[in-house]
């Protein structure tokens, strides 16, 4: 079984890049580091300053990974801010905002760096949901409760958790089972 560190705070992510990577026999420790990300408009300047930020401190091998939401008919909003805006937006001000959109698509764009002291790879994957009209579930961030994807059967992400969604199973463990067999194959050989 080959070890990486996963530098984040973020329990969810972890559980599902575990799970993702476990059939590969890449097992993940999880590293909760406290890593200043710069402010960008493009996520892969972003993952790749991570990803070199997170090595110099742990001095080993480390993964990161960075979410984007784009919604194409806000013109990518809210982009590598999601984390933000979640903070301060409530699930009725993104039902307020997205109400008389008709294109309700909403892109989930998935970045993973890996780092060590010659390699820097980036991961990336989009996926596609939607937009629903009306806020469901309990579970998670303000946005989790108003989009729904594919593998949700109309669920939104909120109600998918809260009725116990499998991990390994969300569409994002697409992109850390695409990492896992890079790393296995192609970074130790």
């Amino acid at each position: 079984m080959l070890s990486l560190h996963f530098a984040t705070g973020n329990v969810e992510k972890f559980e599902i890049a575990q799970a993702a990577c476990k059939p590969f026999g890449v097992m993940l420790e999880q590293a909760k580091l406290d890593i200043n990300e710069i402010q960008s408009e493009d996520s892969e300047v972003i993952i790749r300053d991570k990803a070199q930020r997170a090595f110099a401190v742990l001095k080993q091998p480390v993964i990161v990974s960075d979410d984007s939401w784009n919604i194409p008919a806000l013109r990518g909003f809210p982009g590598p801010y999601a984390k933000s805006i979640d903070h301060w937006f409530t699930p009725e001000d993104f039902l307020n905002l997205t109400r008389p959109l008709q294109d309700r698509r909403i892109i989930l764009v998935q970045l993973l760096a890996y780092q060590d002291e010659h390699t820097q790879k980036v991961f990336r994957k989009e996926y596609e949901g939607a937009l629903l009209t009306e806020a469901r579930g309990s579970y998670g961030r303000p946005l989790q409760k108003v989009l729904t994807m594919p593998r949700d059967n109309g669920l939104s992400v909120a109600e998918a958790y809260d009725r116990g969604a499998v991990r390994a199973e969300r569409e994002v463990a697409a992109g850390w089972q695409e990492f896992a067999r890079w790393f296995v194959e192609d970074a130790r050989a």
